[in-house]
Formats: C-alpha cells, structure tokens, sequence
C-alpha cells in the first residue's frame, strides 16, 4: 500500500512496543521528533484493584498519555499501541555533505536540523538527515528525501542499491566519497535499501567480529549471508564474556543539544577516540511538565520566535578504545561516568539501552519522573511494577556503585541540616 511508519524502525528486533514506552529514534526525528509524537493512542492494563484497560490519548488523559514513553513498562502492561503511518515512494535522493571541521558540522547540522522542514529555504533536502563522522574534523552529513523512480538517463545512472550483498559497507562507500575530495555528491537509493543502509555491517561492529568483511571476495562469496542477529549473540554471551566485552568495548550515546556538538565531539576523543560516530538530530519538545522523562525546562530550544522545541543530537560510539587497541588498559566505569556527568550538565539524555553506571539518584536528575511519579501513584502501580532504573540498569557484576550510592547517603543528613 506504498505506506511506512511515520518515523520508520530500521532494525528488525525492534519492537513497536519498546520504541513506543522506550527510546525511538529515526532519520526524520528532526522533523517530527521522537517515536512517541507518532504515538495516536495506547492501551495499556493497570494494577489496580480490580485492573483497569486504559485507552489513553492526549486529549482523553494527557498527564498519563505523556508519563507513558520512556516508563519502560513500570506504569502498567501495554496491549497496543495506534501510530501514524506516511505515504512513501520507491526511491531517496541522497545529497551528502562533506564537512572538514568539527565546527563546520555543528553549524551545518544546526542550519539542516532547525530549517523546520523547508528544503528550499536552505537548498539541500531536509526529510531525512544524518551524519557519518570519520575523525574529529571530516564527517558526511546525509540529507534526503523520497522520490519517485527516475525517468531519465542521468536519473537512472544516478540509482545505487547500496545494499546488495556485493556492495562496500555504505559507511565505507561514504568514506571512499570523502577520501575522494568530494565537497557534495548526489546519488538515488532504493527506499528498502535505504532503510537498511547500515543492517549488513550493523553500523560497522561486523568488522570488529570479522575484520575482513568488507574484504570483495568475503562480500561476493559469503555477504548474501548477512551479519549475525545482535539478539541472538547477547542471548548467548554469558557472564565472563559480557563483563570482558564491557572493559574493552563501547556502546554509548549522548543526546545533546545540537550547539554543543563540537564541545562532544572533543570529549568522545577524550573519553574513547572510536571512529565512525553516528549522528541523528532530535526534535524535543517543551511542554512544561507533560515533557515527561525528557523535559528541556525551557533550555536550549530553537531561537526560531514561538517555537517550543530545540534540537538535540545523538551522538553515538560504537567499537573499541582507543586505547584498549593499543594495548592499554580501559577503565569503563571512570570513563563512562565521565560521559554521564557531562551528559547531565549539558542537559542531555544518555540512552538508556546502553550500559548505564549511573546511581538511582543520578538517573532521576537526567530524567524528569515528576509527571511519572503522579501517575504511578494514581495507578496503584508502585508496588506492582519496578522503577524505569530498576529495569535499565546493568546486571549484577557489570559495574559495582556501591561507593558512590553510599557517598549520596551520607550527603542527604547534610542537606536537611
């Protein structure tokens, strides 16, 4: 029926359900922000006494409608969920820009991120938007939008499936455009393909598993393969190999406002010196308190007169230290709460799907529960379900807090003194 979700998900495990009472974020989040603005209605089954089934809409129960994303399920257990759904067509035009400095990306990124949409007021396509970034000064800045198929001969020559088995990973085909000296370059890729630009290489972890997957041969004889199932390999990783993987590999995200990329893009060299980094931009919107976990509090909005919503970034790590690849030793839990202080003071977000080594009471100054708690209360939910910490933080064994949980003991006698 030619239709996609509105903010379309582009890896298979995910599930409607925990981008809708999670974190989703896509290519358009710019545009039209997080998964949960998609959101039209949840049906949700409380614990109260007798239980209750809640159709909840933004117009029927607002204050629940916005405490209901980012809950991870701690209010009551979701049965369904209504989403917006958009016409799409068969092709993207890709325009990519090509930028030398970590300055020269912010500003680009700003300038694409709050054009609100309107591609001819800054020239380039504005529906979709993102970044590869290959060092601390080069990145690939990607705008596009949905096209319909190509009609002429230069159209036609134009289409690249960037996704057949046979192909260069896309980030490597981005690379070989930026080592090429390119300062533009356009090109048109199948819409499926383009949803799945980054699923053989998943991101470029396939390289960190099979370093010569890339490699033409490994590609032609054995790329129709496809890269192993992320769930599938964590399902199988036990206790040992999960706590090495985290004291020799990154996976981590920051949401921070746009204006403060270049200060995180030196920081990420600091904290981890990892390349590629992925770049999304994210619509945030203040609603006083019905911004639920994500409230901005009147901080970092678009300059833009009336408007009440900003732009955050993604900015995202994926591989291995620096210094864990030459040899050295990587203290994940000084490092990673580094990423977590900064993240915080910036007022950003750390997305919670990554290791999180932060304390209960660190975790509730980056998200707001204040909406959450009121509808907790109001559902009898607070001794049927856990808190959203209980359900993001690592497992036992992964990183011990007991010291800095103990330190914010001590100091609550001080602050009621």
């Amino acid at each position: 029926r030619k239709l996609s979700l509105l903010l379309q998900i582009e890896m298979e495990a995910i599930t409607l359900g925990g981008v809708s009472m999670g974190l989703g974020i896509e290519t358009n989040s710019h545009n039209v922000g997080w998964f949960q603005e998609t959101v039209v209605e949840f049906e949700i089954v409380t614990a109260q006494s007798p239980p209750q089934v809640l159709r909840v809409t933004a117009e029927s129960d607002p204050d629940l409608f916005y405490a209901l994303p980012h809950s991870v399920g701690t209010l009551g257990f979701l049965v369904s969920v209504t989403v917006k759904m958009a016409r799409v067509k068969p092709y993207v035009r890709m325009h990519y820009i090509m930028t030398k400095s970590a300055q020269q990306l912010q500003e680009t990124f700003t300038k694409l991120s709050e054009a609100d949409g309107d591609s001819a007021a800054v020239g380039v396509p504005t529906q979709f938007l993102e970044a590869t970034i290959f060092s601390k000064h080069t990145a690939v800045v990607q705008c596009g939008e949905m096209v319909d198929a190509p009609t002429t001969p230069d159209g036609k020559r134009m289409i690249n499936g960037i996704n057949w088995w046979w192909k260069p990973f896309y980030f490597r085909h981005l690379q070989t455009l930026l080592e090429a000296g390119h300062e533009t370059y356009d090109e048109i890729i199948p819409l499926k393909h383009y949803y799945h630009r980054f699923t053989r290489s998943i991101f470029w972890e396939i390289e960190e598993m099979i370093p010569f997957a890339n490699h033409p041969l490994y590609r032609f004889f054995w790329g129709w393969m496809g890269a192993p199932e992320v769930s599938l390999l964590k399902l199988f990783q036990g206790p040992v190999i999960r706590k090495s993987s985290v004291n020799a590999h990154v996976v981590q995200e920051s949401c921070m406002p746009v204006r403060r990329l270049e200060e995180g893009l030196s920081k990420f060299e600091e904290w981890w010196d990892i390349y590629p980094l992925l770049l999304f931009a994210l619509r945030t919107y203040d609603r006083g308190m019905r911004s639920g976990f994500l409230n901005p509090r009147g901080r970092n909005l678009c300059p833009k007169k009336g408007a009440n919503w900003g732009i955050w970034v993604d900015l995202a790590a994926y591989g291995t230290p620096r210094v864990v690849r030459e040899g050295g030793d990587f203290d994940p839990k000084t490092e990673i709460r580094k990423f977590e202080h900064w993240t915080r003071d910036v007022g950003g977000w750390q997305a919670y799907y990554t290791d999180l080594f932060c304390t209960r009471k660190e975790y509730r100054q980056m998200f707001d529960h204040t909406l959450w708690e009121l509808a907790r209360k109001r559902l009898s939910a607070t001794d049927a379900f856990p808190e959203p910490y209980d359900k993001v933080r690592p497992e036992p064994g992964v990183v011990d807090l007991s010291a800095e949980e103990a330190g914010e003991e001590k100091i609550v006698p001080l602050i009621g003194s």
